[in-house]
């Protein structure tokens, strides 16, 4: 295999319908959050916790700066972002996107690899349909993120898995689903600013 086919190769692999896990029903308003590897989000800390889209998705990209913003804002808020791929091609991912300007306290984040989208599922969050990857609103949103961010697509990662949906939570200093969002397409990002307002 050539070096030009196999730099294209996540990509070509990244459409490639998986079998996921079935996912749990979404976490109802007022109830206890799930849990977390190695986050204990009952400890005090108000928590925003993004289940991104894959490493190289633009829209992904933008709720990344989405989550800094509220970072800056608000001193006490603590952010976790899940992605599904291994640790290092999520660490590389967020380095390429600006990752240590975007959130110069590393104490304040956590990144969380979730490769199998046991998470995502635990999490009530699942796999697109066949109209949910692309489709003209999809590109419409692309276009404008492109214009007015200047946000465009990056190279797939390794591991990354179009098909896989996204979504967002507010959880409050005990432990309790304040927000929620489930994304209607790979376009549709959370507005973190709306999610943060719950539990400050």
């Amino acid at each position: 295999m050539t070096d030009y086919l196999r730099s294209y190769l996540p990509a070509i692999q990244s459409i490639i319908p998986q079998s996921s896990p079935t996912p749990a029903s979404l976490p109802e308003l007022t109830s206890r959050a799930p849990s977390l590897p190695d986050v204990n989000l009952e400890d005090g800390k108000p928590s925003l916790v993004a289940f991104v889209r894959h490493c190289g998705c633009p829209f992904a990209e933008k709720e990344i700066n989405l989550l800094s913003e509220e970072l800056k804002k608000n001193e006490q808020l603590r952010v976790i972002i899940v992605q599904h791929a291994e640790l290092g091609q999520v660490e590389d991912w967020f380095d390429q996107i600006g990752g240590a300007k975007l959130f110069p306290d590393p104490t304040r984040y956590t990144l969380i690899p979730d490769p199998k989208r046991e998470l995502y599922a635990k999490w009530g969050i699942g796999q697109l349909g066949w109209m949910g990857m692309i489709n003209s609103s999809v590109m419409d949103n692309l276009k404008q993120l492109k214009e007015k961010d200047n946000i465009d697509l990056r190279s797939t990662g390794q591991g990354s898995y179009r098909w896989q949906n996204s979504g967002g939570f507010a959880i409050d200093t005990h432990g309790i689903v304040r927000w929620r969002k489930l994304a209607k397409d790979s376009s549709d990002i959370c507005d973190y600013c709306e999610a943060a307002k719950t539990i400050l």
